[in-house]
């Protein structure tokens, strides 16, 4: 009976030490997948920018910038650029993160205009729930007299740890 005991637990633990060994992480598995655009990744920093520096007359270029920070803490930035001065410059940058293959919003970042400029940037840091992949999605508009251009910008997804 001592013998059947004894290999009994050898057999737990030696089960556990190759599960430890053998374990994927979640982000392991998906790393490289693209979902809706973004591909997924375990890089602690993913930018993401407009198509196409030439968007319209006025407006020129956008972008957005997912930094983990560590601690389940991300910084949320980005920014538009025109080729001139515009009435108004606008930035609005959406934190999303992946659940079930669907990219959900977490928080959005209050628009930031700026007025009689080339130029408006926008950054928070935001602790979010480790164990997902997160990105962000940016809209860029540019406004001057009665013409308004738009584009959006998207980075690819980081695997923030739990």
């Amino acid at each position: 009976m001592k013998l059947v005991k004894k290999i009994l637990v050898l057999v737990v633990v030696l089960s556990c030490v190759l599960g430890n060994i053998i374990s994927v992480d979640a982000a392991d598995e998906q790393i490289g997948t693209v979902v809706d655009g973004s591909v997924l990744t375990d890089k602690s920093e993913v930018s993401g920018s407009t198509l196409s520096p030439a968007r319209g007359t006025y407006l020129g270029y956008g972008s957005a910038t997912l930094t983990d920070k560590g601690n389940k803490v991300v910084n949320v930035s980005g920014f538009t650029s025109c080729y001139q001065n515009c009435d108004q410059v606008k930035v609005t940058l959406h934190l999303q993160r992946l659940v079930s293959g669907t990219w959900t919003t977490v928080t959005t970042l209050d628009t930031k205009i700026a007025y009689n400029t080339h130029y408006v940037s926008n950054s928070r840091n935001v602790t979010v729930t480790g164990g997902y992949y997160y990105r962000i999605t940016g809209t860029h508009v540019a406004v001057k007299g009665k013409v308004t251009e738009s584009t959006s910008s998207s980075t690819d997804g980081m695997w923030v740890s739990k």
